[in-house]
């Protein structure tokens, strides 16, 4: 009989042969380099402190590299780290134009030159040609969607964007001025959205590119905390953006929805709760749902990931640059955003009530320890070391300092005015329809976006939106209930009265002839709702896009 000791004796050469056949196996298929790597891997599961002991040593190099990078004037502008002035939030005025761009054009000027000199071999593939360059500003100038604030904000942010028309963020070495631009956008946002200090974030494409970056975000966050979770999932209510099912659709995630009261357009919190399973990664709310303008009941669903220990994500797309000013006015908003301890990260889009151009929207993080899943990167290419914040790889300069200069241009005060006049506004349009026997609106809408539906059966509220849209209007329409949606900004200001006038008049058309029935797009949504295989629907959205964009 073997004894205990002779057994262990034993059970200790077996697992030594073992280790030193991996060790060889190791070497041989992947090289000395590939070994140390295993090992490494082995080492930061196994022994405690380790995986600290080597973040510490890569956050020592990463900010060394960074301070000699802060101290070469070439790449800061020409200023030094502690010689920076760093804006943490919006001005409580906004800078006079002219003061705005003296500012730009002397970080510019301190980057052109190395451009001009031809010394940047990659990051800018640009034409040294006068009359193309001014061809392609013509173009831009035509096709490219205004904010419409004013004739002197839409000039000031088209030219803070053509100053940096060419400039390139891939890199944040490159043209300092834009890394400057981006941290500052970020840091005004998180600031304006209660974030404290900790509140790190990225500016991308839109609102998709921003719901894109969180998604991944919480998936890879899982993948690493929870690797037992095989097939994460999202709970949120039905109204949630569609990018984020297009998001779980990307990102091998399910979407589990909730239903909807159809008199609040709010998910009841029982249900949402009981959604919850083993599988969530993630809870998902919306300030306010682009269908109704209605803010999701957010504190609740913040108490409910606290006590679950999920993180939440807020897509404040549309509201996140209209809301805090409504709030500041007196109008009633629940609280929506880091100010609630359950909110871990949200989106919010410049590019709608942030009033700058197309192509610019913030995704935040409570901690950089979160924004760290989102960024990608590879040590493997040939071509160099490579990493990425977001979707995208070269992201346009102009985009970016149009935003930063929409930002410090407005300033607070110039926020809350403009959010004055649409409140206002908003509530002339509603309080109009209240006098409409056969239309109310849906929900309670927190903001400037909401929804009108038919308050009579007999009453075809597409048939409306046909009407309406004969009379010159674009009318969007909705479904789930049927409804017409409206977003209002700036440029509805003068045409207010001849809507009012015109909703009046049509509602009374309709009502005159209630066997009028729906053509054009309100025909295919009334034909929409009787299919009961919404994979039928589906098919029929790809086929239209696909005939669409033949050439």
């Amino acid at each position: 009989m073997i004894s205990i000791t002779s057994f262990l004796l034993w059970a200790e050469h077996v697992v030594f042969t073992l280790v030193i056949l991996w060790a060889v196996q190791t070497a041989f298929l992947h090289g000395l380099g590939g070994l140390v790597g295993q090992l490494l891997r082995f080492l930061k599961l196994t022994v405690p402190g380790v995986d600290s002991l080597i973040k510490s040593t890569l956050q020592n190099e990463v900010q060394g590299f960074i301070n000699q990078v802060k101290s070469d004037p070439s790449r800061t502008s020409g200023q030094t780290q502690a010689a920076a002035k760093r804006i943490v939030v919006i001005p409580k005025t906004g800078i006079p134009p002219a003061e705005l761009l003296k500012e730009m054009n002397a970080m510019k000027e301190r980057e052109v030159a190395v451009m001009e000199e031809g010394k940047i071999f990659a990051y800018v593939y640009t034409q040294e040609n006068d009359k193309l360059e001014q061809v392609q500003l013509e173009a831009f100038n035509l096709y490219t969607e205004q904010p419409q604030l004013s004739t002197h904000h839409d000039k000031l942010v088209l030219e803070a964007h053509h100053a940096f028309l060419h400039e390139n963020a891939l890199s944040p070495m490159v043209f300092p001025s834009l890394r400057k631009f981006e941290t500052e956008v970020i840091s005004m946002s998180a600031n304006m959205l209660h974030g404290d200090g900790h509140v790190v974030g990225s500016l991308t494409s839109g609102g998709t590119e921003s719901i894109l970056m969180a998604v991944k975000t919480y998936r890879d966050r899982a993948r690493k905390l929870f690797p037992h979770i095989k097939v994460p999932n999202m709970v949120a209510p039905v109204t949630i953006h569609p990018a984020f099912v297009k998001a779980a659709h990307y990102f091998g995630l399910e979407l589990v929805t909730v239903a909807v009261d159809q008199g609040s357009q709010r998910p009841d919190m029982a249900e949402y709760e009981q959604a919850i399973t083993a599988q969530t990664i993630v809870l998902l709310a919306s300030a306010p749902q682009y269908c109704h303008g209605v803010v999701d009941p957010i504190p609740e669903i913040s108490e409910i990931a606290v006590r679950r220990g999920l993180p939440l994500h807020v897509d404040a797309c549309v509201g996140g640059y209209m809301l805090p000013w409504v709030e500041k006015l007196g109008y009633q908003v629940p609280a929506f955003d880091f100010r609630l301890p359950g909110v871990t990260s949200m989106s919010a889009d410049l590019h709608k009530y942030g009033y700058t151009f197309k192509g610019a929207s913030v995704v935040l993080y409570r901690s950089e320890e979160l924004r760290k899943y989102q960024i990608f990167a590879y040590s493997g290419w040939p071509g160099g070391l490579f990493g990425s914040p977001s979707m995208a790889g070269s992201r346009p300069g102009g985009t970016i300092a149009a935003a930063w200069a929409a930002m410090r241009v407005l300033g607070e005060d110039g926020y809350t005015d403009i959010a004055r006049q649409l409140m206002n506004a908003r509530d002339k349009v509603l309080d109009a329809v209240r006098n409409i026997p056969s239309l109310q609106v849906v929900g309670e809408p927190n903001m400037t976006i909401f929804a009108l539906m038919s308050a009579d059966s007999k009453f075809d509220i597409l048939v409306l939106a046909d009407i309406l849209e004969n009379k010159g209007w674009k009318i969007e329409r909705q479904q789930l209930p049927n409804s017409i949606h409206f977003t209002l900004m700036p440029h509805h200001l003068n045409v207010l009265d001849g809507f009012i006038a015109d909703l009046k008049a049509a509602a009374e058309e309709v009502k005159a002839n209630p066997g009028q029935s729906a053509g054009g797009t309100a025909a295919m949504y009334g034909m929409m709702a009787k299919i009961p295989d919404k994979g039928i629907i589906d098919d029929f959205i790809v086929e239209f896009f696909s005939e669409m964009y033949k050439n």
